[in-house]
């Protein structure tokens, strides 16, 4: 498996970009921009990887609407990434589950605003993602995805996974 049938990458931000957070059992997202690192591996691969395809973050950040995390924090650790790789966008759910919305994963909404501001070509479009919501989104959007198999998502079934984002360079 390889990133070479697609143009359009999208990737989440919280388990693939950076380190997820643990909160007891619970995956959670950076709070702060102290608690923001990046994965090794995603350094790796935003030094390696083809920088001509066009790349998309999509992440669900509820701890906005949790009043968690301040749309200022989130934008410093938005502004980090693009330093890193050059994101052609970057979408963001900040809503809970009880809002319903159309954008946060496992619903398409982002992605498909995505493929529609840029137009996009669907199967030029990948997801790489470390939750079934990931995936789930993908799925529904029409569009081929990649789970990042972790410690918290190996009961995960259904998906292709991979063991490394530089496993696909």
């Amino acid at each position: 498996m390889n990133l070479n049938n697609y143009k359009n990458i999208f990737l989440d931000r919280d388990g693939i970009v950076n380190d997820i957070i643990l909160r007891g059992r619970v995956v959670s997202s950076p709070r702060s921009l102290a608690e923001f690192k990046f994965r090794d591996d995603f350094l790796s691969f935003a030094k390696e990887v083809d920088k001509r395809k066009n790349f998309y973050l999509i992440t669900n950040q509820p701890d906005i609407k949790r009043n968690l995390l301040e749309w200022v924090d989130l934008k410093s650790m938005n502004d980090k990434v693009m330093n890193i790789l050059p994101f052609k966008g970057v979408f963001v759910c900040p809503h809970d589950n009880e809002d319903n919305c159309s954008c946060r994963k496992p619903k398409p909404g982002m992605i498909l605003d995505a493929i529609s501001k840029n137009n996009l070509k669907y199967d030029e479009c990948l997801m790489i993602g470390d939750s079934l919501k990931d995936i789930e989104a993908a799925n529904s959007a029409g569009i081929s995805s990649f789970m990042l198999s972790t410690k918290y998502n190996r009961n995960v079934e259904g998906c292709i996974k991979i063991s490394s984002l530089m496993s696909l360079i």
